[in-house]
């Protein structure tokens, strides 16, 4: 997995949010378990809604330096659609869910310009899962925001 520049993690997701970030290859399926807790207690899930969408990103500049990858993070011409990924596995009582990655699913195709082996700088996505947690009592609705970013380069046998 990548290291990536804390700079360049800043770009996305500011100075104290989470945030999850990896390198990932052409038509490569992944997928992350993720549990909340608080003082060791698992985050009751029931109730809230749990969404997580992500959308192509360009990046320049790549740099792979002493400290991680460093990149500028900008807007892809022409905008395209977020794409929703999959949410599974989901116990609300445990504070649990999983984060299925299925590069096939966000439209990059074996013949983009930035797969290819030699692009300087590869297919880029960034995103979020956002948990809205409702109204309990006192308490009033909140959202949690977990960033995401991606970078989805050839693995020199497709492309």
């Amino acid at each position: 997995m990548a290291v990536f520049n804390k700079n360049t993690l800043t770009q996305v997701s500011g100075f104290d949010n989470p945030i999850i970030a990896g390198e990932l290859v052409y038509d490569q399926k992944q997928f992350w378990n993720l549990e909340f807790q608080t003082d060791g207690i698992p985050v009751d899930l029931t109730g809230a809604t749990i969404s997580a969408q992500i959308l192509r990103r360009q990046i320049s500049d790549l740099q792979d330096t002493r400290y991680g990858l460093s990149f500028n993070i900008s807007d892809y011409t022409p905008t395209p659609s977020p794409v929703t990924l999959t949410i599974a596995n989901r116990v609300d009582l445990a504070g649990s869910f999983t984060l299925v990655i299925d590069e096939s699913a966000w439209g990059v195709i074996s013949s983009d310009p930035q797969l290819d082996i030699s692009a300087v700088n590869p297919v880029a996505f960034s995103g979020r899962i956002k948990i809205s947690f409702p109204a309990v009592g006192p308490t009033p609705a909140q959202d949690m925001i977990i960033f995401l970013l991606f970078l989805v380069r050839s693995d020199g046998v497709v492309n």
